[in-house]
């Protein structure tokens, strides 16, 4: 049995983008197309592939295998091909960012990507740093930008920034008793950073506002209700910095990371992986040995009885 390329395009479409109707149009098919390659991919498998639901499409364990699988035999075929020669050839490559630097980075990224490789088709998934790690570990990108100090894979630094206190451009929350904070989940290194010097401060503060999605972050802070901790790149224009004067303590400096995956070290990657340090590198200046502090999730005692 051979597991065609098409089918497993359609198959990845489907990872990346988290819907048949979304991959469809990555695929250039309709959506009932691209069940009907599903249906015909499962039945050669002989296993069930997706978990559907009335508002998700999730992968079984079965189909978390193939995806790993997948990315390796597409990009084996691609780099079978540009060998021969075949410079017109279009490849995929799968890139994962955490969604905060997406605004301010990905522009920049997918710019430098299309200069230099315009056949590169760039497959692109935001997620958490630990997370970005975490399936890295798996194979399941070929490259990603993550947090320096976030789990156990690393690569070289591309990128670094100051991070700074945000609010509203008329916004008073950062007078508030207790301060009002808007951050992701626990494991959020911005709500890390900001809680430990919160609590080395003695400053009383709330969790205002937590969400998965930067968008709804930088919306509740845009419009004046909490504080957060950003990098100056992820600020919008409706936002403002506060700084020591504000009575806000300083914070570290932020860097960023270039991972490469283990299982999917192809010529073409690893081609791809030493442009971007040299273009990114290049963009950002002079790299200051200042590591990024790692990520350690304060405990919630502390934070409750800080918080007053």
């Amino acid at each position: 049995m051979m597991l065609e390329p098409d089918l497993l395009r359609t198959f990845l479409a489907i990872c990346d983008a988290g819907s048949f109707t979304a991959a469809g149009a990555v695929v250039g098919r309709t959506q009932s197309a691209v069940s009907m390659q599903m249906r015909r991919l499962e039945q050669e498998l002989r296993c069930s592939l997706f978990r559907r639901s009335a508002h998700e499409v999730a992968l079984t364990p079965q189909g978390e295998v193939l995806r790993r699988h997948a990315r390796l035999i597409l990009n084996a075929q691609q780099e079978a091909l540009a060998a021969l020669n075949r410079p017109d050839v279009p490849y995929e490559i799968s890139l994962a960012i955490p969604d905060d630097y997406a605004l301010g980075m990905l522009p920049v990224v997918l710019k430098d990507f299309a200069a230099i490789h315009p056949n590169a088709s760039v497959n692109i998934t935001c997620e958490p740093s630990r997370d970005i790690i975490r399936n890295m570990a798996e194979g399941a990108y070929d490259l990603a930008l993550v947090t320096e100090g976030q789990g156990g894979m690393t690569g070289p630094v591309v990128h670094q920034e100051p991070c700074h206190w945000v609010t509203g451009v008329s916004s008073d929350a950062h007078l508030r008793d207790p301060l009002p904070l808007a951050f992701g989940t626990e494991e959020d290194t911005y709500r890390q950073w900001a809680i430990d010097r919160l609590l080395k401060q003695g400053r009383s503060f709330r969790i205002a506002y937590t969400s998965i999605s930067m968008a709804a972050i930088r919306g509740a802070v845009a419009s004046g209700l909490a504080v957060s901790v950003m990098a100056r790149s992820s600020t919008t224009p409706a936002m403002r910095a506060l700084t020591r004067a504000d009575g806000l303590p300083d914070l570290p400096i932020l860097r960023i990371c270039l991972v490469t995956s283990p299982r999917n070290r192809t010529q073409m990657v690893r081609a791809l992986e030493a442009f971007l340090v040299e273009r990114m590198r290049k963009r950002a200046g002079a790299i200051l040995d200042q590591p990024t502090p790692p990520n350690k999730r304060v405990r919630t005692r502390q934070k409750k009885r800080s918080a007053g």
